[in-house]
């Protein structure tokens, strides 16, 4: 957990240098795209993940509030809050070089967009699961049938078997 974390500040950090580097001569929001999926999911990372983690401030605030190894010591929770306050301030960061250099209506778009297309993916995803759902009972019901007829055929041949073994009798 503790690396996850790390990695998802690093991919952050990274990011954020990376479109620094490249939004005044980038033309259009494409060109640095790959930064910002880097930046949501290096934050989602941070929010996502609970987790002890030795640094400075667990030195600084575990000496004086209680060690970050446990999992509800205040250390630990204050060390969490503060890196997801880090994050936070790092996607801020980018939301307004995305706005400044494109317009202040573009990281609006960016997210709104984000959230349609999340959206009819999970309306495909929940289409496909009932199609799937509507095939598998489609093939019980002929199967039902299929047994049905077959108990029907048995039932018929131990019948027809009884009555002429009793009949030779």
């Amino acid at each position: 957990m503790v690396a996850e974390v790390l990695a998802g500040i690093a991919l952050v950090n990274s990011a954020v240098k990376g479109i620094k580097s490249v939004i005044g001569t980038c033309r259009d929001v494409s060109e640095i795209a790959d930064q910002i999926d880097s930046v949501i999911t290096g934050t989602k990372q941070v929010h996502t993940k609970s987790h002890p983690i030795a640094s400075k401030w667990d030195n600084f605030i575990g000496k004086r509030l209680g060690s970050s190894g446990e999992a509800f010591s205040l250390g630990a929770i204050a060390k969490e809050t503060i890196e997801e306050k880090l994050a936070e301030e790092q996607l801020d960061l980018v939301r307004r070089m995305i706005n400044k250099r494109f317009g202040p209506d573009t990281w609006g778009e960016i997210i709104e967009e984000r959230r349609i297309r999340i959206e009819a993916h999970e309306k495909r995803m929940e289409k496909a699961r009932k199609k799937e759902k509507k095939k598998w009972d489609k093939i019980y019901k002929v199967l039902e049938y299929i047994g049905g007829i077959i108990l029907v055929g048995i039932s018929g041949i131990i019948a027809f078997w009884l009555i002429v073994s009793n009949m030779k009798k």
